[in-house]
């Protein structure tokens, strides 16, 4: 294992030295990133947003898709446009589990291929076929695989043993690149500074972690370790998932208390990404302790719809209406990380950061993601990634 100690870094030289030549946060089709990203499942949408019968433009990595569910309940994601006369797919039907598309009935199914030209002859469609790409359910969101040749094992990480209610969380399209919050899901000192208008992460600022990340097969394992030895442990699954213990959202009053979630930064485009979680409540599922829950929830829910959304009200702050200490909100931690990471830039520079020995995590995960991209770069294999085995899980260590 590759363990990263505060000795092993003085400056941001240190960790530039070892990325040059490799741009660590483009995932465009072609780039070492974009290749990167696409040899591992990624979150793309919630799965409750994406009925049966029901098409929808999505956009990944800078390539525009559609996504569909067809009758059977498998979810299928196919070129944004019909080859044709490019009319987008997402405008056409889904019929069982194949999509017709709107401009001149032809219908493909799930793999992509064409299976009827209704103007056509009968023997063309067969030379037709569009981009499919392999998509599945799985905890309550859909992931897919964008890379070359069969996908590597599903589901991608493994997920909280035993009887929990799983809470699905509506997605947040961030204006900023996502390795800027990914990193941030790496950083465990910023709560006890970002999170301290309005309490919500007040049991982890008691004292500051000592920091330290450990190469895993799968990704990153970090540590905080408190002034009492108590160690808080949490995963980094690669390419781009968190899984950690975190507090109940800010007007759930304590309701289910600490969640374990799976955080997916998921790009957009290189400016842009979503932010696609789930978690695990530690209640019975059907007992009277998950009504109340349900119920709870359902009254935050409402909070927030009628609430400004929390991206808009971040946007203000980045631009100098309103003051950060007084911002109120029940998205309150949303609004205030996505104003300290789309702050910082759409795409910030990182050749100018005076890095910090709390910065351990961050300075780990970019000597892997410059390892493995400038292995791409050279036409090398790079690393073969496992799945996590189950028995490694996130603690709280308070």
């Amino acid at each position: 294992m590759n363990v990263v100690t505060p000795q092993d870094f003085s400056s941001e030289a240190d960790w530039s030295s070892a990325r040059a030549g490799v741009d660590l946060a483009t995932t465009k089709p072609g780039t070492p990133g974009g290749i990167f990203m696409r040899r591992f499942w990624v979150a793309v949408h919630r799965s409750q947003d994406i009925a049966r019968g029901e098409a929808k433009p999505i956009r990944i990595m800078s390539e525009n898709f559609t996504i569909y569910r067809g009758a059977s309940g498998a979810v299928h994601i196919v070129d944004a446009h019909c080859p044709h006369r490019f009319a987008l797919m997402h405008l056409g039907w889904v019929e069982g589990d194949d999509i017709r598309c709107v401009y001149h009935g032809w219908k493909y199914d799930g793999t992509g291929q064409c299976i009827e030209q209704p103007a056509e002859d009968s023997s063309f469609a067969r030379k037709v076929k569009i981009r499919s790409i392999p998509a599945r359910d799985y905890l309550g969101l859909v992931f897919a695989y964008f890379g070359d040749g069969e996908p590597p094992a599903f589901p991608p990480f493994p997920c909280k043993q035993g009887n929990a209610v799983l809470d699905v969380w509506v997605p947040e399209q961030v204006p900023c690149n996502w390795l800027q919050s990914y990193e941030n899901s790496m950083d465990e000192v910023h709560v006890a500074f970002t999170h301290a208008p309005g309490g919500s992460h007040a049991s982890l600022a008691v004292d500051l972690p000592k920091v330290s990340a450990e190469e895993t097969p799968w990704g990153m394992l970090r540590h905080g370790v408190r002034r009492d030895g108590k160690i808080r442990v949490s995963l980094h699954y690669a390419p781009n998932i968190t899984r950690v213990l975190v507090p109940p959202r800010t007007g759930m009053d304590g309701v289910g208390g600490w969640r374990e979630i799976y955080f997916s930064f998921t790009p957009i485009d290189d400016e842009n990404h979503l932010w696609l979680l789930s978690g695990h409540v530690d209640i019975e599922p059907g007992s009277a302790a998950a009504d109340e829950y349900a119920a709870k929830q359902a009254e935050y829910d409402r909070s927030v719809a009628a609430a400004r959304p929390a991206i808009e009200v971040a946007r203000d702050l980045i631009a100098g209406i309103g003051r950060f200490e007084d911002t109120r909100h029940p998205n309150l931690a949303v609004v205030q990380d996505v104003a300290t990471q789309a702050g910082q830039g759409r795409m910030v520079r990182r050749d100018g950061e005076r890095l910090g020995r709390s910065d351990i995590a961050i300075i780990q995960w970019r000597k892997i993601l410059a390892r493995e991209l400038r292995a791409i770069a050279d036409g090398k294999p790079g690393k073969q990634w496992s799945v996590a085995p189950s028995d490694i899980v996130p603690t709280l260590g308070f």
